[in-house]
């Protein structure tokens, strides 16, 4: 009877010890599930970085970039839902891997994006300047070279019933290669409509040469490195450390007479008017 009594109790605790080894299950669906959303959160957030700056539909032009918030906005909540997802897996190895998988995700995305958003709305600030130019005054007269070294006379041109011109910061400006390359597809528009277009900024002339090859326009880009035409507008960032002199973006359409009809200009280097604005403000000049 003793004997008896003895080995059930043993029998029992092997059990038990056994049983304590047991594997949880993997659950490849949540884990997948997890990992899925993790993936398309990061996606996501790759993706507003990189195509911001040629996707006018993402707010490129908009004073506040609504729609790539919301984006970025979106891909935080997709990977902390796939902590959360991740969290909830049985398997302890498991739900580290993932769980650490979409932790770091999460990190990236919301100092990424948290970055994106100051650079959005404070790092895009231009200086504080005052334009010294207004609609019904006439536009410094120039004579720049373009990315040829021609010799361009201004600022009115006598083939032309109105002319745009485009004051950009330079070549190095993602915002101003992005306003060029869409005014030189819709260059043809203009030149039927007898609109001229003129770029003018601080580069010097080989880097006005890089920026036309670059954007393959035909737009004449005048370098006004001495600043005869920008300073007199105070339109010149200038900096301490070195760095040369660049423009501060500005938008004029003068008339026949050189005269001012039309200014677009704004506290954003980033928030720049889109083509059909610039292209109704011109017409609406040219058909006077």
């Amino acid at each position: 009877m003793s004997a008896e009594s003895s080995e059930i109790p043993g029998s029992d605790a092997q059990l038990e010890i056994e049983e304590s080894w047991v594997t949880p299950p993997f659950q490849p669906l949540r884990a997948l599930g997890a990992a899925a959303l993790t993936g398309c959160g990061f996606g996501l957030y790759e993706y507003v970085l990189v195509s911001f700056w040629s996707a006018p539909w993402m707010g490129i032009h908009d004073r506040i970039p609504w729609p790539a918030f919301a984006m970025l906005a979106v891909a935080m909540i997709a990977t902390v839902a796939g902590i959360r997802l991740a969290l909830r897996l049985d398997s302890p190895h498991a739900k580290m891997g993932f769980g650490l998988f979409a932790f770091l995700a999460c990190v990236v995305v919301g100092m990424g994006g948290g970055r994106f958003i100051s650079y959005t709305m404070r790092g895009t600030l231009n200086p504080p300047y005052q334009l010294n130019l207004a609609v019904g005054q006439r536009f410094p007269a120039f004579a720049l070279a373009d990315q040829n070294g021609a010799i361009h006379r201004g600022p009115a041109t006598a083939d032309a019933d109105a002319t745009l011109i485009f004051v950009y910061r330079g070549d190095f400006c993602p915002f101003a290669r992005f306003e060029l390359g869409d005014l030189s597809r819709h260059r043809d528009e203009f030149r039927r409509a007898r609109i001229d277009v003129v770029g003018i900024s601080a580069d010097p002339v080989e880097r006005s040469k890089m920026l036309a090859g670059y954007l393959h326009t035909d737009i004449p880009l005048l370098g006004d490195s001495s600043e005869t035409v920008l300073a007199p507008l105070g339109l010149v960032q200038r900096h301490v450390d070195g760095q040369p002199d660049n423009a501060i973006p500005g938008f004029f359409v003068v008339d026949r007479e050189g005269v001012v009809r039309w200014i677009f200009t704004s506290r954003y280097y980033r928030d720049l008017p889109t083509v059909a604005t610039l292209a109704d403000a011109a017409k609406s000049v040219a058909s006077k």
